[in-house]
């Protein structure tokens, strides 16, 4: 006879966690992550002397101390897999097109003011792609301010972002010329240089609680790319429509090139560019 080890989970458990995921974080739990999801939580019950995986879920969801396991148990979660200059179309779309409307529209408003927002950010790699591509624009000089912020919930892919120090496939399509002028060799990595870092700024956040990081209005586009295919419906119904509160009655949103909105909302229309679609705000 075979006695269930620590780290098996039984069907009840996993929906426990299931349910949990869904409620605190908004992502859905495939079925097929049961075994592997037990593997990576054996650890953390040992260090938290618990016995089972439902031991695990009353901690928690019931633990006074509970939001630092919260803060663990997503980093065991997340897929932080990615890397600079990522889905190119949109990023072409990006400098070449949208950049041009913002200035006009901010210069029209005399208002020098650009904030972009990379939602999931993971470990800053899409950030840095977009600050490298706005400076490379040259449009947003001379007493322009512009920040650039990567939002995301674990904590420990943000303190990579930070140290903006990258090596192997996350710099494998950056062009030679901009890995030069942006990036600094440091044994087999790189680090990204001040001139980037100066405009680029990183925190740790839900985005379910969006609103409370980023004010009404406040925001020119906000890039969430191939975060929102792990959410449920009614989950990007809540997130897109809190982008929507803090963007700017003329600002872009930007998904992945497989992610949709035509099912979840109506308050943003789709524009069509070569090889990309992006979001712009309906007139409120």
């Amino acid at each position: 006879m075979t006695l269930p080890t620590k780290s098996a989970m039984n069907p009840e458990e996993f929906r426990l966690i299931q349910e949990f995921v869904n409620e605190r974080f908004g992502l859905v739990l495939d079925e097929n992550k049961a075994g592997s999801l037990a593997i990576k939580l054996a650890p953390r019950l040992d260090d938290l002397h618990l016995g089972t995986i439902a031991d695990y879920y009353y901690h928690l969801k019931f633990s006074p101390d509970n939001r630092t396991e919260h803060l663990n148990f997503i980093s065991l979660l997340t897929n932080n897999e990615t890397y600079f200059f990522r889905e190119d179309a949109q990023l072409k779309v990006f400098s070449d097109s949208i950049l041009s409307f913002l200035k006009e529209n901010r210069m029209r408003q005399k208002d020098r003011r650009i904030r972009i927002v990379s939602a999931g950010c993971s470990s800053g790699e899409e950030a840095y792609t977009l600050a490298m591509l706005l400076l490379e624009s040259g449009q947003f000089v001379w007493e322009w301010d512009v920040q650039i912020v990567g939002i995301d919930i674990d904590p420990a892919v943000i303190a990579k972002a930070e140290a903006g120090l990258y090596g192997g496939r996350a710099l494998s399509v950056t062009p030679p010329q901009l890995l030069e002028r942006y990036f600094r060799k440091e044994g087999d990595c790189y680090r990204v240089k001040e001139v980037l870092q100066r405009i680029t700024s990183f925190r740790q956040g839900n985005l379910l609680e969006f609103g409370d990081h980023f004010a009404e209005d406040s925001l020119d586009i906000i890039f969430c790319r191939n975060v929102i295919i792990y959410f449920n419906d009614s989950t990007v119904q809540k997130t897109v429509e809190g982008f929507a509160r803090a963007l700017r009655p003329d600002g872009y949103l930007f998904l992945g090139h497989s992610e949709s909105l035509a099912r979840i909302t109506k308050i943003y229309e789709p524009l069509r560019f070569p090889g990309a679609v992006i979001y712009k705000m309906r007139d409120r």
